[in-house]
Order: C-alpha cells, then structure tokens, then sequence
C-alpha cells in the first residue's frame, strides 16, 4: 500500500459545519463516516455519536473503532478498513454493529477509499444502514425483505434456499442470481456468514459452551461449528473467547 498522504483536514472542517456531509443526519438508520490511513474517525454523522453514548458528534473524532467499540467487532472493521485502504471498495457487506452500548444488531455496510490529488488512498468513506430498514426501502434489497426477515428469525434452523425463493416470489435460479448481485453473496453463504456473526457474540458475551452455541446458530453440531469459523476467522472458537474475553 503506497505511503498515505494526510486528509484534508482543512476541507473537512469547511464542509462539516454546512449543508453537505450533515444532510446524513436526516437518515435515523443511516450511518455516514470518515477515516484517515490510520483508521481515526474524521467524520462521523449524528446518528453515531448516540448510538455509542457520546455527548456530541466531535467526541468520535479522532479515536478509532477500538476506542469505543467491543474489539471482536472493531477487529472485523480494521480487517475491512485495511482492504479499502489499499484501493478495494467494498459493497453491501452484512455485518454485526452497535445499535447502542451493549446491543450489536445487523446493518449492512459499504466503503470506498478516499484519493488525494496526486491519486494516492488518504483515508476512507463508508455508510452503514439498518439491515431490515435498508431491506425495506431501499433498491435493490426491496425485493428481499421477507427474505432478510426469514433469516433473521429462522437462522438457528434449516435455511433452505427454495423457500428463501419462494418468499422473493423468483425461481430458484433467478433468486440466486438477484441476490448474489444485491448482496455480494450467494444466499447459502450469506445465512453462514449471518450464523457466523452470532456465534462471534455468544462467544463473547456469554459462557455458553461451544456446543450450545452451535446449536443456537444453526450449525449441525460443534463439529462443524469449529471448522466452519475456524475457516472464516483464521483462529478456533476458543481462542477467539480466549482472546476477547480477555479484553
């Protein structure tokens, strides 16, 4: 990744104060965000600050995501943050965020790398919607809402992708294709990475055995459980409690 020359702070504080990057806070749902190459919040719409129960939105600036957000998930963001920084944008990711202090929920995330004048990356942009709200209103994740909603109250059961069809209203084939275009993801992989997801919370945040667990997210049993995360996360489930537990 080539050397990252500084944000343009100066430009930010113009724009900050007027119409512009503010017209984001008339989205409740939506989160809007700035970062430089090292991951520090340079913007951050309203709808952040009270989520993570800060007084005001210039009490995000300059921390990074471990400040203030649970490292097994700010973990996750750096991992993103990292791709796009070195050129890559990333699109309709479906991943687990703070609604509040202490109350993760699924929104869905897209980020692209911001580039100085001479084309170098100097930081990032991205915005974070609701899943069930961005499913609900906006295109192309409007003809999926009784899918998304199907998932999130059935994952931790057999998610079968003809009746994930059904409910789209599409064939089989057709479904698949639509929602691989909307979602980056194949269906099959998406309920993975949604089961994925929980098992990073309950490993965390309760004492549930590793067996428990897979049979609260859906997975045929530890087994699998461990293979399939270990796969995704580069580490076992133990260590990843081990680890943020810890923390």
């Amino acid at each position: 990744m080539d050397e990252a020359a500084p944000l343009p702070f100066d430009f930010l504080a113009e724009l900050a104060p007027g119409p512009g990057l503010r017209l984001f806070d008339a989205y409740p749902d939506t989160r809007f965000f700035i970062k430089d190459a090292q991951g520090i919040y340079r913007y951050a719409s309203r709808i952040m600050h009270l989520a993570h129960g800060f007084a005001g939105p210039e009490d995000v600036l300059g921390r990074t995501d471990h400040d203030f957000i649970p490292a097994y998930l700010a973990d996750h963001y750096t991992r993103d943050d990292q791709r796009v920084l070195s050129g890559e944008e990333i699109w309709g990711r479906v991943e687990m965020v703070m609604r509040h202090p202490a109350c993760p929920d699924w929104y869905v995330t897209s980020k692209i790398p911001l580039r100085g004048k001479d084309g170098r990356v100097v930081g990032l942009a991205g915005v974070s919607r609701d899943l069930q709200k961005a499913a609900s209103i906006a295109s192309p994740f409007v003809r999926f809402t009784p899918v998304i909603e199907h998932i999130r109250d059935h994952f931790a059961s057999t998610v079968a992708v003809e009746d994930l069809a059904r409910l789209a209203g599409m064939s089989v084939r057709g479904f698949q294709r639509h929602f691989k275009t909307a979602f980056q993801l194949t269906p099959t992989a998406y309920v993975r990475q949604f089961r994925l997801g929980k098992v990073c919370q309950l490993l965390v945040e309760t004492d549930d055995t590793i067996a428990t667990i897979a049979l609260e997210t859906g997975f045929s049993d530890h087994s699998h459980m461990i293979r399939e995360f270990t796969r995704a996360m580069n580490t076992t489930p133990g260590a990843y409690r081990r680890r943020y537990r810890s923390e």
